[in-house]
């Protein structure tokens, strides 16, 4: 038989080395064994040493001789012990006259079986399986302690969405602090202070317990007047009948990265210079608020100009034409509303959407409002008298119902003060 056709016969490990004298007995033990394992056969102690720390991948178990085991002071065995590599190894020991002094000098240093031959073959396979498993296998509060030692959050629920473990137990869980309380046996809903997002965990284990696909999510998590956020990864664990028997789970606390990837956003949707949403953001921001408009809202929109601004720039330089941009992106921020959308177009004019207009008088108001508040900015500044804004407002939907017709309607209107004089603020009619 070969290697792939063991492999594909679902053993744990394919691989065992043996170091045995010759003997029928300890031959057919060999025979028996090759019918599941790849058995390697080591001549002396030096060479099943080589063996063992080669690049060997997938070492089930080694197998020796007790007496010859006890004669070399189980040599190999304590090198394997001694090695983080190998701790999961068993070492089974085979004789063919039972020992009891033999027996006991075997258990105490730790070997995983002690079998004496001639047995039953298959007593001898299941001997030697159950010494593999069992070397390889942590308990369960093992597992759980070592997990502890991890930030993360690592969870283990049944094919009902109900805890069996957690490694941590964090503020935003009813009770977390108690250090009798359990979340053992309970679900989410029964133990997240945020029932919302409870809900949203319990429904998403029921899809993976359904489908059998896992999923990743970030939640935003608000607790204690603090608010997190959290990065939920869930995979389903499957039976040995290939049935979803529960949930595997991992929380990471993603707050900082979170928080940052939102400023970084919100950086890249403003004008560096004035602090208003950038061209392309503003468009976005006024079209999706036409769109969503209702039957009786009323918005203006507001083109503004910063009047001969190239003016200040080759007067003054540069670096003064920046600094004006920022007073008047800083008036604009002051007179209006948090819900209105206020953005750099492009160069020096300037677009605002102002929400829940109740008459053309609210507009002109706030418009002129802004102008004043500019001029009493730059008072003092060297181009204090040269800086003046001409503002074209056009409303919807009485001039448009579309952003380019509003546009264009607040364009007329803004070209119709440039061509009087500048420095004021016209409606389109």
């Amino acid at each position: 038989m070969s290697i792939e056709d063991k492999k594909s016969r679902n053993v744990y490990n394919p691989q065992m080395i043996i170091r045995l004298p010759g003997c029928p007995e300890y031959d057919h033990f060999t025979e028996i064994m090759s019918e599941i394992y790849d058995t390697v056969i080591a001549h002396d102690t030096d060479e099943m040493i080589e063996m063992v720390m080669g690049p060997r991948e997938h070492l089930a178990c080694i197998v020796v001789d007790a007496k010859r085991g006890i004669e070399y002071n189980f040599d190999m065995h304590k090198k394997m012990k001694s090695d983080m590599r190998f701790v999961s190894v068993p070492t089974v020991v085979l004789t063919l006259e039972h020992s009891r002094e033999d027996m006991l000098a075997c258990i105490k240093e730790g070997i995983s079986d002690y079998i004496v031959l001639p047995e039953e073959d298959e007593l001898v396979r299941l001997r030697v399986n159950n010494a593999i498993r069992s070397k390889d296998s942590a308990t369960f509060a093992e597992i759980e302690n070592m997990l502890k030692q991890l930030p993360s959050n690592i969870y283990l629920k049944d094919s009902l969405g109900r805890y069996v473990f957690a490694t941590h137990y964090w503020h935003h869980l009813n009770d977390a602090e108690d250090r009798e309380w359990t979340i053992r046996g309970k679900t989410d809903i029964d133990i997240r202070k945020d029932k919302e997002n409870a809900r949203l965990a319990f429904e998403a284990d029921q899809r993976i317990i359904k489908t059998g696909e896992g999923t990743n999510y970030i939640i935003e998590e608000k607790s204690d007047g603090k608010t997190e956020y959290l990065e939920l990864i869930k995979r389903p664990v499957f039976d040995n009948n290939g049935n979803v028997s529960g949930i595997i789970g991992l929380i990471n606390d993603v707050t900082e990265q979170q928080l940052l990837k939102m400023e970084l956003e919100e950086r890249s949707k403003l004008d560096r210079l004035t602090g208003l949403y950038n061209k392309a953001t503003c468009e976005d921001m006024i079209r999706a608020s036409l769109h969503k408009a209702k039957e009786n809202e009323t918005f203006a929109l507001m083109l503004i100009d910063a009047d001969k601004f190239k003016n200040i720039n080759d007067t003054y330089g540069h670096t003064t034409g920046d600094k004006v941009l920022e007073q008047i992106g800083s008036v604009i921020r002051d007179t209006f509303k948090g819900m209105d959308i206020c953005g750099r177009f492009g160069g020096d004019e300037f677009l605002v959407l102002m929400k829940n207009v109740n008459s053309r008088d609210n507009v002109v108001t706030l418009g002129e409002e802004l102008r004043s508040a500019l001029k009493e900015r730059i008072k003092g500044e060297v181009y204090a008298k040269e800086v003046r804004l001409s503002i074209g407002a056009a409303l919807f939907p009485d001039h448009g119902k579309t952003f380019l017709e509003i546009l264009g309607s607040a364009d007329k209107a803004l070209y119709y003060v440039k061509d009087h004089g500048r420095d004021g603020l016209h409606i389109e009619e």
